[in-house]
C-alpha cells in the first residue's frame, strides 16, 4: 500500500491499535470503522495514488487502521476484511508490506505475486501497479526513492542512476528477519518514545537505518554490479575539512554527501580517504564524535537536574539505546549511567 509523499489522511476516529501507536501520540492518525465507504474515504484520502475497486460480501466488513509519517518516511498498519484490487501511479516511493493475515500481492504488469501471513513484499518504485487486497492485515512503509539511493550510493558507491531492485522477495529468511526486527524495534520503541521520535536527527538515522536494510533485504543493484572508481589521490587538506565540518555540524542529520560535498570530494573517494588517512570511515568517525559529545553532555550534568541517558542519547542522534550502551562502555570503560551519577 504506497501513496503520495506528504499527504496526510483525513481525522480520523481515536481508537488504539497496534502495539507500535502510542494513545496519546499526536502524528499518528487511526479510523476503526465497519462501513466500507468511510474506510475508503480514509484509504483515498491517505493514499491519494490510489484507485479502488472493492468486491465481495460487505456484510461482515471490518477496517481499523493507523497511519503516521517520520521525516520523509510513512508507516501504516490496516486491518482490510474484504476484497480489492488497487490501481497505483508511479511514484518515487520504495514499499516493504509485512502480511500479518490473509493475502496481499502486487501485478507489476508481469503477472500477479501474491504474500501470504508472515511474507515479506517489495513495492517497487517508478512502476504503475495493481495492489491486491485479500481480507488482509499489513503493515506497510514507505521510503523515499531519493534516500534509498542516497545510502546505495553511499554505502555502495553505487551511482543513484544505477540503483535498481530486481526482485520483490527478500533474498534470505535471514534478511527478512532482519527487516523486521529493524522495523519493529523502530516503530514500536523508538519513534513512540517522545524523546526520541520527536527528535529530528534520530527521524533522520532511523529513515537512513530503514533504507540500508531494504537494501540488504531485496535484491538490487548494489549486490552486483562494481561500484564506480574514486577520484584518484586525495590531498590530506581535504580530509581536514571533512572533519572539521563532521565537528561543527554533529548535531545535524548528516549524510555522507553532505560531508563529502563540504570537502569538495566525490562520496566514494571520502570514504577512500578516511580508510587512507584515518583508518575510519566518515560515518564511525561521526558517531565516534557524538559519543564523545553525549559524554561530554553526561559529564556536565547537574546532580538532580533530572537529565537522562534517554534524553541526551537521542540528543545526538542514538537510535537503539543497547548498542549505544555497548558502544559508550566499549570507549570510556563506564556505562553511561555511571558517568551521569559521578
Amino acid at each position: 500500500m504506497t501513496g503520495r509523499a506528504g499527504a496526510k489522511p483525513p481525522a480520523a476516529k481515536q481508537t488504539e491499535y497496534g502495539d507500535e501507536v502510542p494513545a496519546d501520540s499526536p502524528p499518528w492518525a487511526r479510523l476503526a470503522t465497519d462501513d466500507p465507504d468511510e474506510a475508503h474515504r480514509w484509504l483515498l484520502a491517505a493514499y491519494p495514488d490510489h484507485r479502488i475497486r472493492a468486491f465481495g460480501r460487505t456484510g461482515e466488513f471490518t477496517f481499523r487502521a493507523t497511519h503516521a509519517r517520520f521525516g520523509a518516511a510513512s508507516l501504516a498498519r490496516v486491518r482490510y476484511a474484504m476484497n480489492a484490487d488497487n490501481d497505483v501511479f508511479a511514484q518515487d516511493v520504495v514499499g516493504v508490506a509485512e502480511v500479518l493475515s490473509g493475502g496481499w500481492g502486487l501485478d507489476a504488469g508481469a503477472g500477479e505475486v501474491m504474500a501470504g501471513a508472515g511474507d515479506l513484499l517489495l513495492v517497487p518504485p517508478r512502476r504503475t501497479r495493481t495492489v491486491l487486497h485479500r481480507d488482509m492485515e499489513v503493515v506497510a512503509l514507505e521510503l523515499p526513492l531519493a534516500e534509498v539511493r542516497r545510502v546505495a550510493q553511499e554505502r555502495c558507491g553505487i551511482a543513484p542512476v544505477n540503483l535498481r531492485f530486481q526482485g520483490l522477495l527478500p533474498v534470505s529468511p535471514a534478511a527478512a528477519g532482519l527487516w523486521r526486527d529493524t522495523r519493529r524495534y523502530l516503530t514500536r520503541v523508538v519513534l513512540p518514545d517522545t524523546a526520541f521520535g520527536a527528535n529530528a536527527l534520530v527521524q533522520a538515522e532511523a529513515l537512513r537505518l530503514l533504507a540500508a536494510v531494504a537494501l540488504s533485504t531485496f535484491p538490487n543493484t548494489t549486490m552486483t554490479e562494481a561500484p564506480t572508481r574514486g577520484d584518484g589521490a586525495i590531498a590530506p587538506a581535504a580530509v581536514r575539512r571533512a572533519v572539521a565540518y563532521i565537528e561543527e555540524h554533529a548535531d545535524q542529520a548528516l549524510t555522507v554527501t553532505d560531508v563529502a560535498i563540504a570537502a569538495r570530494l566525490g562520496a566514494r573517494a571520502l570514504q577512500q580517504a578516511f580508510r587512507r588517512y584515518l583508518d575510519t570511515t566518515p560515518t564511525l568517525y561521526l558517531r565516534r564524535v557524538r559519543l564523545e559529545r553525549v559524554h561530554r553532555d553526561l559529564q556536565a550534568a547537574e546532580p538532580g537536574a533530572g537529565l537522562t541517558v534517554a534524553a541526551v542519547a537521542a540528543r545526538w542522534g542514538f537510535v537503539h539505546l543497547g548498542r549505544f550502551a555497548t558502544q559508550y562502555r566499549r570507549a570510556y570503560g563506564r556505562s553511561p549511567s555511571q558517568t551521569l551519577r559521578e
